[in-house]
């Protein structure tokens, strides 16, 4: 009886040590993941390409338009961090090239993105920005509009000619396919459309003076495929804290 008594005695003890264990291993794997480590800051860079790309789960299957950000960010001491986030086109605007980004992060991962405006960064985490990424050179807006042309004609779009050009206070993006190129024309359109409603933002903080911008996309024999106008900064009620 005695050895049975002991033999219980001890599977509660180390019942009760496991369970320990398990919580505190439960709490560090929570905390790490989900708890609120701190706030980092950065810009997405001039040349980054930030076109949408169609994401799919681990067994194969289309999960939607995405464009991955990997990034290196900076919180309000100037301490760095590479953190990485994904921004479905169905659900979210995008960040394009110039927009500064506030990312609340745990230990291990970004949980939470916003747009800010420059004003809104931290000085350390500024300054340390600007020590990393080459600012726009351009001050007026035919030098950003050949600044972009340039940005754009360095990406991969196959069949397309790509400018962005200027017409007293608008911007216009033209995308000119070769002919034969109009499937690829039209499934562009799919991915460019959500691109540039967002650029307008980034291009409209840079020039307060800029009324619009316009996505033009055509075949080269002058067929147009698509165009339209953006002349207001898109918001979305989720990029919350």
């Amino acid at each position: 009886m005695k050895i049975r008594r002991l033999i219980v005695i001890l599977a509660v003890i180390l019942g009760g040590v496991l369970l320990t264990m398990g919580a505190i291993w439960f709490k560090q794997y929570y905390d790490n993941r989900y708890v609120l480590e701190d706030y980092y800051y950065t810009i997405v860079p001039l040349d980054y390409d930030y076109t949408p790309r169609m994401s799919h789960s681990d067994d194969g299957q289309a999960m939607g338009l995405e464009t991955s950000y990997d990034l290196v960010c900076y919180n309000a001491d100037g301490k760095a961090r590479k953190l990485e986030f994904r921004v479905f086109l169905d659900s979210h605007d995008l960040y394009p090239p110039g927009t500064y980004v506030k990312v609340s992060a745990s230990k291990q991962l970004a949980m939470g993105k916003s747009a800010l405006a420059e004003t809104d960064v931290p000085e350390k985490a500024l300054e340390k920005i600007k020590e990393n990424n080459a600012p726009s050179s351009a001050v007026s807006l035919a030098e950003y509009a050949d600044e972009r042309t340039r940005i754009l004609k360095a990406r991969v779009y196959p069949g397309a000619n790509v400018s962005c050009t200027v017409n007293e206070t608008d911007l216009i993006y033209s995308y000119v396919y070769g002919a034969g190129r109009q499937d690829t024309a039209l499934s562009d359109t799919e991915l460019l459309d959500p691109v540039y409603k967002s650029q307008f933002r980034t291009d409209k903080e840079a020039f307060p003076e800029l009324t619009a911008i316009h996505l033009i996309i055509k075949l080269d024999d002058g067929t147009e495929v698509f165009s339209r106008k953006y002349n207001e900064r898109v918001e979305f009620d989720y990029e919350k804290e």
